[in-house]
């Protein structure tokens, strides 16, 4: 009986030092989520602030709907869809699902999807850069 109490505190103990990717403030990721950094295939090719592109925000609810709103060149755009996440072993990602085809869409496939995952420093980073879209940084 000892061993099996013994047992059980280890496991407990060890289970609660294990690193949990769910991110575990009480907001957790919902919320807005700013575009702070965009960077192209190119050498310092990264631009912050007003000198990006595009300006843009992600608006994540907690009924697993979201709200995406980009500025470019004074045209203000807006669309919502519904997410889904998944946790990972390399991080805790989102899958972004679209009702209709919008130019706002970040996406390798073009098929009214995106993807996005939060890094180890909290940045909710856009998977478009690996297929040669631009690197794109949001934080909350």
């Amino acid at each position: 009986m000892k061993h099996l109490i013994i047992l059980i505190a280890f496991l407990s103990v060890f289970n609660s030092c294990s690193k949990d990717l769910v991110p575990t403030d009480n907001t957790g990721y919902y919320g807005k989520w700013t575009l702070i950094k965009m960077s192209g295939s190119m050498v310092n090719s990264e631009t912050t602030g007003a000198a990006m592109e595009w300006q843009e925000f992600y608006l994540f609810k907690i009924n697993r709907t979201f709200i995406k709103f980009r500025e470019r060149n004074g045209i203000k755009t807006t669309i919502s869809g519904t997410y889904t996440t998944t946790n990972h072993p390399d991080g805790f990602y989102f899958e972004l699902t679209y009702p209709n085809d919008s130019e706002v869409i970040g996406s390798c496939y073009g098929n009214l999807k995106e993807e996005l995952y939060i890094t180890e420093s909290n940045i909710l980073s856009s998977t478009w850069k690996n297929c040669d879209g631009p690197g794109l940084e949001y934080k909350k």
